[in-house]
This record gives C-alpha cells, structure tokens and sequence, in this order.
C-alpha cells in the first residue's frame, strides 16, 4: 500500500466514517475527530518530506489518541 493509502486507513481506525459524518453534521466528538484528521495527516506530511515509504505514528501521538479516544 501507499503512504497515502496508509494515512487513510490510520484515519479511519481512530475515526470512522460515521464518526466523521456525525462531527461533521451535529459535532458529536468533534474535537476528538478533529484530533485524528489534523494530526495523522500532520504526520503523513512529516514522513512524505522525511521521504519515508512505510507509514508510522510516534508512539507519543498514539498514546494521545488513545487516551482521548471518547467512543
């Protein structure tokens, strides 16, 4: 799989699609969605410059997203 296609698929494990139409529609755990989105694509970004061709999350974003996880 790509990077790219590896980011996406990071996304959608912390924040599903109805957790995302349901942000998106009603703000339910809005912030938390937010969260994912912005960080995991912060870190496709990050390892896309790096030059990078295997997707990873630091240690420290996981156990934030973890930890905030609210559903």
């Amino acid at each position: 799989m790509s990077l790219k296609t590896d980011c996406q698929l990071a996304i959608y494990s912390y924040a599903p699609q109805i957790r995302q139409t349901n942000a998106a529609l009603d703000g339910e755990h809005q912030d938390y969605v937010t969260l994912v989105i912005s960080s995991l694509r912060f870190r496709y970004e990050e390892l896309k410059i790096e030059g990078a061709t295997e997707w990873s999350i630091d240690d420290f974003l996981r156990e934030i997203l973890d930890a905030e996880k609210p559903y």
